[in-house]
């Protein structure tokens, strides 16, 4: 892992200025997330959000920071930084921006694109109690360890039995998007 994040620069990033016609030709809500991954323990650790039960997608869920696109954002990557700072109180000044994985496509029609940074110094972490329930970190290793990743079930729209990956960490279950990204990242470190 530690070798994979150093070879990776800012380069690798995909900057383009969003394409809106793009998403809408295809319906999709253009949206964005940042891949923590704290570097200041012996064990490098990645952020995980509760979303609230109150919002009106994805309720409850455990994902990154991260949320729609806003015309003011012109970027992506700016939207990234922008909830980052709106959810956790974070400064994109302590995120060191390493690469960029391919967009992951909702079940709700979101087009996310993750971006992976790593903070190296401790930070109080101050979550908006309107969008996020609480913050946990959870281990790198325990991510990157293969008997850790489950199968979550559950009912489709059309009644049929699904099987989607899953992580669960102390009674946080990680599905969807966010554990399909996690398998992302596994690949390209």
């Amino acid at each position: 892992m530690n070798s994979a994040l150093k070879v990776y620069n800012k380069r690798k990033v995909d900057y383009e200025k969003i394409d809106l016609f793009k998403y809408e030709q295809e319906n999709l809500k253009p949206s964005s997330v940042f891949i923590l991954i704290f570097e200041t323990n012996k064990e490098k650790e990645v952020l995980f959000l509760k979303r609230s039960n109150s919002l009106q997608y994805h309720k409850g869920e455990i994902c990154f920071p991260g949320g729609s696109y806003e015309h003011e954002d012109q970027y992506l990557l700016n939207t990234a930084f922008r909830e980052v700072e709106e959810e956790t109180g974070i400064n994109k000044n302590d995120i060191d921006l390493k690469f960029s994985l391919n967009e992951e496509i909702t079940r709700t029609r979101f087009a996310i694109k993750p971006f992976v940074g790593v903070i190296k110094k401790e930070l109080k972490i101050k979550i908006d109690n309107n969008e996020i329930e609480y913050y946990f970190k959870l281990p790198l290793s325990f991510i990157e360890d293969k008997k850790n990743m489950r199968s979550h079930y559950f009912l489709s729209k059309k009644n049929k039995l699904v099987s989607r990956p899953a992580f669960f960490y102390e009674g946080n279950l990680i599905w969807g998007a966010t554990a399909n990204i996690l398998k992302k990242l596994l690949a390209k470190i």
